[in-house]
């Protein structure tokens, strides 16, 4: 379900920010900033930064594909396979956990904890920042 969402978001902010780099940096300004990380800091996670988002983005870019042939099918054919669309969604969720865990034990080789905890938080303030903005944007649409 979580994926679902996130995959929802992705695609709608696709449209909004059409280059996924852009993200990437707005992202990073806002965990700099809020984590108050150091300079000397935010030189180490940096690239651990943009390895972890690019393989998180890969996922979701095949998830969407795989979600868009799955929802094709039940077009065509009446309903979707629930099993498999089950199946797929598990294993989106355990891929992007150890993706994140990899990330982890990144993070743990260059920062101390309070700080990775810091960073964390900041990540998770990041998403809900994103899809406050993106439901102002649907609003605000609508009500045009």
């Amino acid at each position: 379900m979580i994926m679902l969402m996130m995959l929802s978001v992705w695609v709608v902010s696709a449209q909004e920010h059409p280059k996924v780099e852009e993200m990437h940096a707005r992202k990073w300004e806002f965990i700099v900033e809020n984590a108050k990380l150091t300079p000397q800091q935010a030189a180490k996670v940096e690239p651990i930064f943009m390895e972890y988002e690019v393989a998180v983005w890969k996922l979701m870019e095949q998830n969407r594909d795989s979600f868009k042939k799955v929802f094709a099918e039940k077009k065509s054919q009446g309903n979707p396979n629930y099993e498999e669309l089950n199946d797929r969604i598990i294993n989106s969720e355990m891929q992007k956990a150890q993706l994140l865990k990899n990330y982890y034990a990144k993070l743990k080789k260059v920062l101390p904890a309070e700080i990775i905890h810091k960073y964390i938080l900041t990540e998770r303030s990041f998403r809900k920042e994103l899809i406050k903005d993106w439901q102002g944007k649907k609003r605000a649409r609508q009500q045009q």
